[in-house]
């Protein structure tokens, strides 16, 4: 090799050499101002603004009204959702340290563009503050009582930070339940079904709290499975979510589930989260209610979970296993909370003439459940969360999983049905099993119940193989409204 293409090689390697530094030292730069940066901003804001700590601050209406009633502060200011790194840990930390201050302590969180109303701009350099938030982390502002600024968290901070500066707290207020699994059994249809239960029950206890109470639950199993918990609905801390909802509950151990903050409000569920299709078949649900703040208030609520379930499980008979999707077609027994529905023994609701009545359905089974009222009801909440625009209806399908909130008005006195059937829509059997479904089961007979009629009314479809819907249970009454005279009381 001659020397000029030596020193050309040599030149090129140099080059190389140099552009390599050059861009480890730029991406170096990159990183430290990125950290600078937020030091800087930091002391921007201080310098450039009137707030400044240890002395007062000018506050907007929002927080001059808590101030006058003599509140300290705690203003959180939330990045853009999609940038904010710890936004949820931060909120969800807030939440439960409120509960452990007295009313004396005000804690706000402002979120995306209602953060520039909440601190008036004599206040803060807000163009400046909101450039900065949207970065990624939460600002956290602490006023005492005499609107002095005492401190300013950027990021998470902790309880005994925030208890340095007002002492005075109180223990948080925790609802505690705890959930037994064991072995038992129910009647199904005039068959024993051997089941999992919730402290003896199908389905198990109700849990009820309020919106904002802190939740504590413990897992005992006394079975001879394992199982698990998860919280249908809940929106659970990222520890229950991400870790302990997968958690196996060993027979004969018990486990308590992380703390969490009850929302949002709404009907809600729990259940088994091991095997989830076969325990869920077996008995292991329940209705988790969070109540809201500002609860509307009805002169009578009632709470019904909807189930399926398969005769043959009662008798042993199943083929696939309890929760098989065949098995699940077989499904010919329904239950309400813990009543088998025969069409002559429909559920009472008592009320009284122009009583408001709030109903809370939720369906735990493997098949769409349908309702029917024929006077009518409006939907106010699906799945836990306010609908919009209130709908008014006569019927409602309910698929698996989904919770409904629907309003019945006592109009008159009488006895009113609420009449049920199971409707499959056109094309699920295949879409269960991913192949097309024999016209006879292995015992020889059909899927659907013999009872099916054909027509376009409610609880009356079409029979057919061209994706229309197929009756399996036929429309018979689930509920009765029994209306009495004399008005609300």
């Amino acid at each position: 090799m001659d020397m000029s293409k030596s020193k050309k090689l040599e030149i090129r390697g140099q080059r190389k050499g140099f552009l390599f530094l050059y861009c480890l030292m730029t991406s170096v730069f990159c990183l430290l101002s990125l950290q600078l940066e937020d030091v800087f901003a930091s002391q921007e804001i201080l310098k450039t603004s009137k707030v400044k700590i240890g002395e007062k601050v000018l506050l907007t209406d929002l927080i001059k009204g808590l101030h006058e009633e003599g509140k300290a502060i705690v203003l959180v200011l939330l990045s853009n959702p999609m940038q904010c790194t710890n936004c949820d840990s931060v909120v969800d930390f807030i939440e439960g340290e409120a509960k452990r201050y007295k009313d004396d302590v005000a804690f706000i969180v402002k979120g995306g563009q209602d953060m520039l109303g909440a601190m008036d701009e004599e206040t803060v350099t807000l163009k400046r503050l909101y450039g900065f938030v949207t970065m990624g982390e939460p600002w956290t502002f602490v006023i005492d009582k005499e609107g002095v600024l005492q401190k300013i968290f950027i990021g998470r901070f902790t309880g005994k930070e925030l208890e340095d500066i007002f002492p005075i707290s109180v223990p948080a207020e925790i609802k505690e339940f705890i959930l037994t699994v064991r072995e038992g059994e129910i009647n199904l249809g005039g068959n024993k079904a051997m089941v999992w239960t919730y402290n003896g029950t199908v389905p198990g206890p109700e849990i009820r709290v309020r919106e904002g109470d802190t939740v504590k639950i413990k897992l005992v199993n006394e079975s001879g499975a394992k199982h698990g918990l998860f919280f249908h609905g809940l929106s659970v801390n990222p520890r229950v979510a991400l870790q302990e909802q997968e958690i196996v509950v060993e027979p004969g151990y018990e486990y308590t589930y992380g703390e969490f903050i009850a929302k949002p409000a709404g009907t809600h569920l729990y259940h088994c989260s091991w095997n989830m299709a076969e325990h869920l078949s077996r008995g292991l649900y329940g209705a988790f209610i969070v109540e809201a703040k500002d609860e509307q208030k009805f002169d009578k609520e009632f709470v019904y979970i909807l189930s399926d379930w398969s005769s043959k499980v009662s008798k042993g008979e199943e083929h696939y296993g309890a929760g098989h999707p065949r098995t699940m077609l077989d499904n010919d027994i329904t239950t309400i909370n813990e009543r088998v529905i025969t069409g002559d023994n429909p559920i009472i609701m008592d009320s009284r003439e122009g009583e408001k009545i709030r109903i809370r359905l939720a369906n735990i089974g493997h098949l769409p459940h349908t309702l029917r009222f024929p006077g009518g009801f409006l939907i106010t909440h699906e799945d836990g969360y306010i609908i919009s625009v209130t709908q008014e209806r006569e019927s409602l399908t309910i698929y698996p999983g989904k919770r409904y909130d629907i309003v019945v008005t006592a109009t008159k006195p009488g006895r009113w049905p609420f009449y049920h059937s199971i409707v499959m829509p056109g094309g699920m059997e295949e879409r269960l099993t991913g192949v097309e479904f024999p016209e006879k089961t292995h015992e020889g007979h059909r899927h659907e119940s013999p009872e099916v009629s054909t027509g376009d009314s409610p609880g009356k479809f079409n029979d057919d193989h061209e994706g229309h819907t197929r009756e399996l249970v036929k429309e018979v009454p689930i509920l009765v409204m029994s209306v009495t005279g004399g008005g609300a009381k």
